[in-house]
Formats: structure tokens, sequence, C-alpha cells
């Protein structure tokens, strides 16, 4: 009985150590997969949860809410950059000089 679960024990062990000791499985390559913008993350996320947010967004004017407000970021946005000043630029003349 003693023999039987020594090595029972030896046997375990030895079973252990040859598991945790061996190298992790390969996986099979897989093809690089391209990364999804940001619009078509979006699109996947609402289209996966089977809600019908279109209909929503159609129902409470979402869509149209998001472009308005594009559009109004596109007026409000940068000023245009002035153009460059006409001729040389005297850089020993004081700023202030020719505003007087």
């Amino acid at each position: 009985m003693t023999i039987t679960r020594t090595l029972l024990g030896t046997t375990f062990v030895v079973a252990l150590l040859a598991s945790c000791a061996s190298g992790p499985r390969s996986r099979p390559e897989s093809a690089q997969r391209v990364p999804d913008s940001a619009p078509e993350k979006i699109a996947a996320q609402r289209a996966a949860t089977g809600l019908r947010l279109e209909e929503d967004d159609e129902r409470w004017g979402i869509v149209a809410a998001r472009e308005r407000k594009q559009r109004a970021e596109q007026k409000n946005g940068q000023p245009p950059i002035p153009l460059a000043a006409p001729g040389p630029v005297d850089l020993q003349r004081a700023p202030d000089a020719g505003l007087r």
C-alpha cells in the first residue's frame, strides 16, 4: 500500500513537471487583418446589438443633428490662413513703427 501511494505520488509529480517543462503549443499562422477604421467599428458595433438603433436614430433625428453639428464645426473651424506678406520683410525695424 505504501509503495503504491509513493509510486502514484511520484508519477503525479513527474507528470506535473513534464507538463510545466514543455513549451506552449504553437498556434497556426493566421493572415494579418487590416484594422478597421473608426466609422467601420462604430457601424459594426451598432449592427451587432440587434436593437434596431438605425430606426431610433431616424425617429429622433440623431443622424440629421450629427450632420448639422459637423457642418457647423466646418463653418466655425479655423479661419483661413492669411496670405504671405507682399515683398520682403524688414526684421530690423521695430514691430510697431509702421502702425503709427
